[in-house]
């Protein structure tokens, strides 16, 4: 039992996939967990306290006022014993009031008590999920250590078809595991992370770049340090907050990528290419605003220094270099081309014209092809988790 004498704080606000918490809680206590269960007033809409109480084994935290034998009042006694909080499902109204400090319930004040790490499951329509206040909340909770686990996408409640749906229970539990008895084996690496997309100026104002979010740079950099490496994430422009406790650097064309990366490369264990590096820069720079005219107007292009092939002619055997292959065709046969062509020890490879895949989303759907011709095809599921199993494989690599 993996989450034996662990003290958990299962947070329940009013979602309709409050029934999968119930099955959360229980599989929780058969981990060898002891639950506490806090719910929102909207949440005993749904389900009946009773159900969580019969299943954790502990009374059920409704009301701040609520009469009790201890001293102590209930949020800071449940604080005080705590080893992880996980809402689940989080909606967006305690997702705003966890993320700016507001307290007017027992499970927002719970929640801005603990001591110990937090984990949200946020679970909503979609158009909510993608609000843009939504989203700044979400930001800084990220930007300020709290875990997120990203919702799944398909048919919701209401409905709608995007993402917002609460994870799957599996999905949950396994993040709830890695946030208590995290992996540290990455210690002792040190892992450059590129992430985001590359401009190449026309003029001042234009430039040419891609829909790169950054998002999967971004997840498999928190990701590596949390397990122990000391990480350099090097980024193109971005909407992301840049994640603290470890080494950042902003760069903007696919150049000033190249020259970080190897400013470093020599002393790194592991690189991940995970930007959407520009294979061409206009042939010319006007350093003021091209005019419109009536004649048509085109801008030759030349092709950019190759990153990955460079990296791949440079790297000693004992560094591992990753690649990606974001196609829309011919996927496998593309990525193992590319595999092969750049050297590389492992290459992620995925549709990004695939639903839920690709850029601009928190999700993914990748293969993970290595040299010996193992392919792994993963399902659709956050960025986070990819990242996940992309650094399980780094692992097996450098035990090889």
């Amino acid at each position: 039992m993996e989450l034996k004498n662990k003290n958990i704080i299962l947070g329940v606000s009013g979602c309709i996939a409050v029934h999968k918490s119930l099955d959360v809680a229980s599989q929780l206590v058969k981990q060898g967990a002891s639950v506490h269960v806090v719910m929102t007033s909207n949440a005993t809409r749904m389900v009946q306290p009773i159900q969580f109480q019969v299943i954790s084994r502990n009374p059920v935290l409704l009301n701040l006022y609520d009469s009790k034998d201890d001293w102590q009042p209930p949020h800071i006694s449940l604080a005080d014993l705590a080893d992880l909080l996980v809402v689940a499902p989080a909606t967006a109204n305690i997702v705003g009031k966890i993320a700016n400090g507001i307290a007017d319930d027992a499970l927002s004040t719970v929640a801005i008590s603990v001591h110990c790490p937090v984990l949200l499951a946020p679970a909503m329509n979609s158009y909510m999920y993608q609000n843009a206040f939504v989203e700044k909340n979400l930001q800084k909770l990220r930007k300020n250590g709290v875990n997120l686990i990203e919702p799944a996408s398909g048919l919701l409640a209401c409905g709608h078809e995007g993402i917002g749906r609460l994870e799957d229970v599996d999905v949950i539990l396994d993040r709830i595991v890695s946030v208590l008895v995290p992996k540290r084996d990455l210690v002792g690496r040190k892992v450059i992370v590129t992430a985001g997309p590359t401009r190449e100026y026309i003029d001042p104002i234009r430039f040419i770049t891609n829909r790169s979010s950054g998002r999967m740079g971004y997840a498999i950099a928190e990701t590596a340090m949390a397990r122990g490496a000391k990480v350099t994430l090097i980024s193109g422009k971005t909407h992301l907050e840049a994640p603290a406790n470890l080494e950042f650097r902003q760069v903007e064309t696919a150049a000033e990528m190249r020259k970080a990366i190897l400013d470093d490369f020599d002393t790194a264990d592991v690189v991940i290419m995970s930007a959407a590096v520009s294979d061409y820069r206009p042939s010319e720079y006007s350093s003021v605003k091209i005019k419109k005219t009536e004649e048509p107007m085109t801008i030759p292009l030349s092709r950019n220094a190759d990153i990955l092939l460079d990296l791949g002619n440079r790297k000693d055997p004992d560094q591992l270099l990753i690649g990606f292959a974001a196609e829309t065709d011919n996927i496998l046969q593309n990525a193992q081309q590319k595999l092969v062509s750049k050297n590389l020890d492992l290459i992620i490879a995925n549709d990004v014209s695939a639903e839920g895949a690709g850029f601009e989303v928190d999700t993914n759907i990748v293969s993970i092809i290595d040299g010996g011709g193992k392919c792994d095809q993963l399902p659709l599921m956050s960025k986070h988790d990819i990242a996940d199993q992309i650094l399980n494989r780094v692992v097996q690599l450098f035990q090889k």
